[in-house]
């Protein structure tokens, strides 16, 4: 749990749909490597933070993740509590799927250490973001890998990366139908 900033104001937490919403206002964590996840990708973590509206996701047309499929994503729930803090549901179980998946797709998984804290990164850059305490609102988190080198062929890709992004959200099931 972590202790954060009040909501943003002028957003209203309770109309934003299950979407993408405010992309001009988050920031996501983005970190590359061309073997595996080390000390040092964690110990730099917050140097690999950027701005979601002016920082692109490097992509080209090789990408092993676009030709190939080589992308796990995963996605949690933060909530803010009646006191201000933050609480993110069973990321441990998350990590776990994506584990069993990157071995499946020949992706080098991160440390549990370092997805924990690519999740902790990403949600106090965004706390803003979380929205009050309330019925199915939440930031949603998304942790992706995948293959971002060029090849051309179906090989393990010569470049990975890891990626941390998030958005608020409404609840989900709000318009559905009994």
């Amino acid at each position: 749990m972590t202790s954060m900033a009040a909501p943003a104001d002028g957003i209203d937490f309770s109309e934003l749909p299950w979407n993408l919403n405010l992309p001009e206002q988050h920031k996501y964590v983005h970190l590359t490597t061309t073997t595996t996840w080390s000390q040092e990708h964690l110990d730099t973590i917050e140097d690999h933070v950027h701005s979601y509206s002016e920082r692109n996701l490097p992509a080209t047309p090789a990408m092993t993740s676009l030709n190939y499929g080589t992308t796990l994503w995963e996605g949690l729930k933060c909530y803010r509590t009646n006191d201000n803090e933050s609480v993110v549901f069973r990321a441990d179980k998350n990590y776990e799927r994506m584990k069993n998946g990157a071995q499946e797709l020949c992706l080098p998984m991160p440390s549990k250490e370092l997805f924990l804290r690519a999740i902790q990164v990403a949600i106090q850059s965004n706390s803003h973001l979380i929205p009050p305490p309330g019925e199915g609102m939440k930031l949603y988190v998304r942790p992706m890998l995948l293959g971002s080198g060029q090849q051309l062929g179906l090989y393990p890709s010569p470049e990975f990366s890891f990626l941390m992004y998030v958005s608020p959200t409404g609840n989900y099931f709000k318009n559905a139908t009994s």
